[in-house]
């Protein structure tokens, strides 16, 4: 043990309880976890759930000078967390809440770091605590309901870009018409695993910059408008491809462009904060005096 792990209260023993804590914990919500990793790989929407953790990780990593700071201060308030997590976790697994049978979990976990930390655990590494509950799996009726206003969006928008680009492009609800050809792209592209997937690189972009809180504020309130923006960029292409090409290299361009979507959405990011320097706003929450 170094010596500022001494000084900040920190025993091996005291080490040892927390992590003991921590697995009793884990191994009594393992269902629920392993639950988490179903979803997380039995489907592609729920793709999303495993950059979690490793954007959690990234941006502890960036934070790691911050340890320094987690003193040994017990908390009560850290004790309740435990209980109210277990009692949540217990309660929608018997109600068939699955929201509140993974939450409560994660809840009791950090309820445990919590309650021999204090609030000082929240005030350096809330971020990384945010990417944890990003690994909660999204309700099946919360994604219903975003999913059909974005499908919708999505083919109205592509249909009108490709208008306005001259292609030959009629439509039929969320099938468009290309030269003739239909083309159901609506249901299987509708940006919902966009929209997911790059909420978390909107999210580890953000909180990796020391940006203040104006521009953190904005681009997470951008991140939905950037992920549906991309998804229209990879429409537009992969409709034209399936109405005048074969099916395979159709498919091979839409899978192209799933890999593009990730650059572009960093280089929307960078160019709002672009627009942002040009207005004369406080970008970041310091700046560099003149030398």
């Amino acid at each position: 043990m170094s010596s500022i792990a001494s000084r900040h209260g920190w025993t091996p023993r005291r080490v040892a309880v927390l992590c003991a804590m921590v697995a009793v914990v884990a191994w009594w919500g393992r269902l629920a976890l392993e639950d988490i990793y179903r979803f997380a790989t039995g489907q592609t929407d729920n793709g999303y759930i495993l950059l979690a953790p490793a954007v959690g990780a990234y941006l502890a990593w960036l934070r790691r000078s911050r340890l320094q700071f987690l003193r040994y201060r017990p908390s009560l308030f850290g004790a309740a967390l435990v209980l109210v997590g277990m009692a949540g976790s217990l309660w929608g697994d018997e109600s068939g809440y699955q929201l509140f049978w993974h939450a409560g979990v994660m809840v009791a976990i950090v309820g445990c770091v919590y309650s021999m930390t204090g609030w000082e655990l929240v005030r350096q590494f809330a971020p990384v605590l945010l990417a944890v509950a990003l690994m909660i799996p999204v309700p099946g009726r919360i994604r219903d309901a975003l999913a059909g206003p974005a499908q919708e969006f999505s083919v109205a928008a592509s249909h009108a870009t490709l208008e306005i680009l001259g292609v030959d492009a009629g439509r039929e609800g969320n099938v468009l018409i290309i030269d003739g050809q239909p083309v159901a792209v609506g249901e299987a592209c509708n940006g919902m695993r966009m929209v997911f997937a790059l909420g978390l690189v909107v999210f580890a972009f953000v909180f990796s910059v020391p940006f203040s809180g104006v521009t953190r504020l904005v681009l997470v309130c951008a991140a939905p408008i950037v992920a549906l923006t991309c998804n229209i960029v990879r429409l537009v292409p992969t409709s034209i491809a399936f109405g005048w090409f074969s099916s395979d290299l159709a498919q091979q361009i839409h899978d192209i462009g799933g890999w593009v979507m990730l650059p572009l959405a960093l280089v929307m990011l960078m160019g709002i904060v672009k627009v942002l320097r040009w207005l004369d706003l406080p970008v970041m929450s310091w700046r560099l005096l003149p030398s």
